[in-house]
């Protein structure tokens, strides 16, 4: 058994959450294809309600383990979840995939000022000066000279909010209660909240039109996007600190963009890459604060305050 704070977990975590964000990356590339196939409400919708039908009958034992508290908490990480994919599959119909898996790691930088507004100060300082660096990398990697930005860039952009308070609450949420019973509840009650919301405002899909691949890609979301994903990352995030599970769920956006030019929708260049050994020194520092942390207590408040805070 891992205990929390001490570096091996942390690693672990983090290792944990490194594969984790490859899927995720994976997703922005399937996801804008499937759009052009799929109403969006519907899609996202589909995906959960598969994600909470293949995770229920394997952790449903585990909600007794949950108060009537922590249901309503995990309820309400549920909303916010579905809320932050809404803006995702919104935001891919204005802009491309690429483009919107780097807007949405800016939720990097955002992490450390939510933490210090929510916990009343900062966290660790070299993970802090981490998560700058790899927003640093994200914005070498997205530029481009006259680059503008249009709604789906705006609506990422709030989808990037919401990914930053996603990784903050569950942090705190998951050392409160039992992470696989809190991912349940988050993936059910994201589940029922995006299909009322494809009921109300899309005509139901023609079911029997969709194609294999079409299904194989829906499948894929779900298993692999999805369910795996969110399962490892709040169990994870129960050992990791929030600023080192931003830093490192941000390296989604480079995958993303590397798997969209795999797919042809993007192209490589050397810009690209410097962007990526910056983004790569970024998470580097945030696994040097492991060490940090437990030599030098007095750099890192972060997880001390966290653990106070859920006392």
């Amino acid at each position: 058994m891992l205990q929390r704070n001490s570096r091996k977990a942390v690693l672990v975590a983090d290792g944990a959450m490194f594969v984790i964000a490859m899927f995720w990356g994976s997703g922005f590339g399937v996801t804008g294809w499937l759009l052009g196939r799929v109403s969006p409400l519907w899609l996202i919708a589909m995906r959960f309600v598969l994600s909470t039908a293949i995770l229920a009958p394997v952790l449903w034992r585990r909600l007794h383990l949950l108060s009537r508290k922590d249901l309503m908490l995990g309820c309400g990480l549920g909303a916010l979840c579905a809320i932050t994919f809404i803006a995702h599959v919104m935001g891919l119909m204005f802009t491309s995939a690429g483009k919107q898996s780097f807007i949405a790691g800016s939720n990097v930088v955002m992490v450390p000022l939510l933490f210090a507004l929510f916990y009343r100060k900062m966290p660790s300082l070299v993970a802090t000066l981490g998560a700058v660096l790899t927003t640093a990398g994200l914005l070498v990697m997205a530029f481009t000279p006259g680059m503008t930005f249009n709604v789906g860039d705006f609506i990422s952009l709030f989808l990037a909010l919401g990914i930053a308070l996603h990784v903050l609450f569950t942090g705190n949420l998951s050392r409160r209660m039992d992470p696989s019973a809190l991912a349940l509840v988050m993936m059910a009650s994201s589940a029922v909240l995006l299909l009322a919301f494809a009921v109300i405002f899309e005509p139901l899909p023609d079911l029997a039109s969709f194609s294999l691949k079409v299904w194989g890609g829906i499948a894929y979301v779900a298993v692999f996007v999805t369910v795996i994903p969110f399962l490892v990352q709040i169990i994870a995030q129960r050992y990791s600190p929030e600023v080192h599970a931003a830093i490192i769920l941000s390296l989604e956006s480079p995958s993303g963009y590397f798997i969209a030019v795999f797919m042809g929708q993007e192209m490589l260049n050397a810009q690209v890459v410097m962007g990526g050994f910056i983004i790569l020194a970024g998470v580097i520092l945030a696994e040097i604060d492991t060490f940090v942390r437990s030599r030098f207590p007095a750099l890192s408040t972060e997880s001390g305050n966290a653990d106070r805070e859920n006392a």
